[in-house]
């Protein structure tokens, strides 16, 4: 690929990135991406059919990155950086909070939920992966567990968005894992 065309998804990720935390996705236009981004409104149309694959492709590209600040998971104390497993995504969603409040909330657009409960459970699984090493038995498929994890980690950031973020990420990650973990080391034999 060109420089000029890198260039330009930079620009076209940056300035979504930065919409979706000063308004509601439903509120954000071309026109509002395209100035952010200073760039042609045909411009956008050579790269993207729509706001939406714009908005996975960026949502893709922080998650690369939060991915990339993130350590293994320790399947002695189930900490990744000395913090639950879930506390980047609790953090992320907090940073995002009015774009996720519009999104899981009030939004209309389950496509973009059943992206990221498939990004969730795609992760779930990577990450676990140091605990399935240890388990001495499954008693329950390795992909039902990150399914399982990954819908309850959903219902959880949408009651924490509805009762209006009153714990901090960490709060929430612990409480998660407090919830979610019994089972899981169970189904694994790790009890």
């Amino acid at each position: 690929m060109d420089k000029r065309f890198l260039r330009t998804e930079k620009l076209l990720v940056e300035a979504m990135l930065a919409l979706i935390r000063e308004k509601e996705f439903q509120m954000i236009r071309i026109e509002d991406i395209v100035t952010r981004a200073e760039i042609a409104r045909k411009t956008f149309y050579a790269h993207y059919e729509n706001k939406q694959q714009l908005l996975w492709v960026s949502l893709a590209a922080h998650f690369q990155k939060l991915e990339a600040t993130t350590g293994d998971l320790n399947p002695d104390t189930l900490l990744m950086n000395q913090k639950p497993l879930s506390y980047t995504i609790f953090k992320h969603v907090e940073e995002y909070q009015l774009f996720y409040s519009s999104m899981l909330i009030d939004g209309e657009d389950s496509g973009f939920i059943f992206q990221f409960l498939d990004y969730l459970a795609r992760q779930s699984y990577a990450k676990h992966q140091p605990l399935r090493d240890a388990a001495p038995m499954l008693s329950v498929p390795p992909e039902m567990i990150a399914n399982f994890l990954s819908g309850a980690l959903l219902g959880t950031l949408r009651w924490w968005l509805t009762s209006g973020l009153q714990e901090t990420p960490e709060q929430m990650a612990y409480r998660f894992s407090q919830l979610a973990a019994p089972g899981v080391l169970q189904s694994m034999g790790l009890d």
